[in-house]
């Protein structure tokens, strides 16, 4: 039998992990998938190569689809893309926030082009607040959304990666396949296609049980920590004590690993991710170092090449410490290198990126009380996702439910002295 998604057609301009496995979960549903790729590949195909253009992490992402190279900053490249959009159903695509504009796929251009086309837009925190414009991979938003000073790694006061999985990459792939598919059944009542934006940074904040703030019940330590966190780093001192309490992935060469990875500043903790030798070059060029593997007479069995690339870890160490989180971000916006601070989850709840793209909900609990927690890690514009109530009391809505099914008072009594119902 056919699946539940046979003869739907999927556009795919997506690249490494999170927008990759969400289309792969839909292909496995029966959808037809056109992965449109750089005429290179896609990054994901060359990372750890076992033969050209071939990788075991692609090879597990991408199964189901079909390949089509195109250059998409020409104009026949262009028309091609649109042509197929105008027969597709959905185009998901992952990339930095003002790529789809300037390339001329962005909802906008193509929702003219096939008005009832459903449209997946994976950003890494998104479009609206302070981070809305910048590039993020799996550890940046691990580090922001308090993922990584969760996970009680700690090196020098310094959060550690989580190399186990690239989580917030992989449930945003979920999230992803969820929202299409939810987008396609409500075309299917409406005829209307629509936007959905999804996030990494708010599946980040969904998945974690401790995201939230109960009024009444423990506030005054969350309180308390984030008090401490700010002045820790107004003095520039490291947050070790406090690491070491709480709870990133690194899939890549461990050879490159000092640009994927997180550094002290003068006053408080920054991540990097760059993921290719030109993101490295520019992270490279930015801080102030030189790193032999980026020359072009580079000799890996070069005794002073290797002894060059060893200490660079502690050269960069030395050099972000002097300089502080803010002024290094600036310093990387303007290099166009990825990065973002490390942020704890209990801080994220008054976060202005999080408050800016409506990350955040607030709900009355039965029995605790005002919840302000993680909202839903999606938003569709034309079938908006909403936190309708907190979590329900063990049978706060029993009699509710058994009215709606038709049995009265007295047969909800019955069942309940008869330990069916409670």
């Amino acid at each position: 039998m056919p699946g539940p998604l046979d003869g739907i057609k999927i556009i795919e301009f997506t690249q490494i992990i999170a927008a990759p496995f969400g289309g792969m979960l839909l292909a496995d549903m029966g959808a037809e998938i056109i992965k449109v790729e750089p005429l290179e590949g896609e990054p994901w195909r060359l990372h750890t190569e076992f033969i050209p253009k071939e990788s075991k992490t692609f090879i597990g992402l991408n199964r189901g689809k079909k390949s089509l190279p195109l250059d998409l900053q020409s104009p026949e490249g262009l028309e091609i893309a649109q042509k197929l959009v105008a027969d597709a159903d959905v185009v998901i695509i992952n990339a930095r926030p003002d790529v789809p504009k300037n390339l001329g796929i962005d909802y906008e251009t193509l929702s003219q082009i096939n008005p009832k086309i459903i449209y997946c837009d994976n950003t890494a925190f998104g479009r609206r607040g302070p981070h809305g414009y910048r590039p993020g991979y799996d550890l940046i938003v691990q580090a922001m959304s308090g993922l990584l000073a969760a996970d009680n790694k700690v090196v020098d006061g310094v959060p550690q990666q989580v190399t186990a999985t690239a989580v917030a990459d992989y449930t945003t792939g979920v999230a992803i396949a969820w929202g299409v598919s939810a987008a396609l059944f409500s075309r299917e009542k409406t005829g209307k296609g629509q936007k959905i934006d999804t996030t990494l940074l708010s599946t980040s904040l969904l998945i974690q049980g401790g995201f939230m703030e109960l009024e009444d019940h423990g506030k005054d330590e969350k309180d308390e920590l984030v008090e401490t966190l700010g002045a820790l780093r107004e003095a520039g001192l490291p947050y070790t004590s406090l690491l070491e309490q709480q709870q990133v992935y690194s899939p890549f060469n461990t050879a490159f690993r000092i640009y994927y990875t997180t550094y002290q500043t003068s006053n408080d903790v920054i991540a990097i991710a760059c993921l290719s030798n030109r993101l490295r070059k520019k992270a490279a060029d930015a801080i102030g170092v030189i790193d032999p593997r980026f020359s072009d007479d580079f000799d890996p069995d070069d005794p002073d090449s290797i002894d060059a690339i060893e200490s660079l870890s502690e050269q960069i160490k030395s050099i972000l410490i002097t300089k502080t989180c803010q002024e290094w971000l600036a310093i990387f916006d303007d290099a166009g290198v990825p990065a973002g601070p490390v942020r704890f989850i209990q801080e994220l709840t008054d976060d202005e990126q999080v408050i800016a793209n409506d990350m955040v909900v607030e709900v009355n609990h039965s029995l605790a009380g005002k919840v302000r927690m993680a909202g839903p890690m999606i938003q569709m514009s034309e079938t908006p996702l909403e936190a309708k109530s907190a979590s329900p009391a063990l049978g706060e809505h029993t009699d509710q439910i058994m009215l709606e099914l038709g049995y009265s008072e007295e047969e909800i009594t019955d069942l309940r002295s008869r330990n069916i119902t409670l």
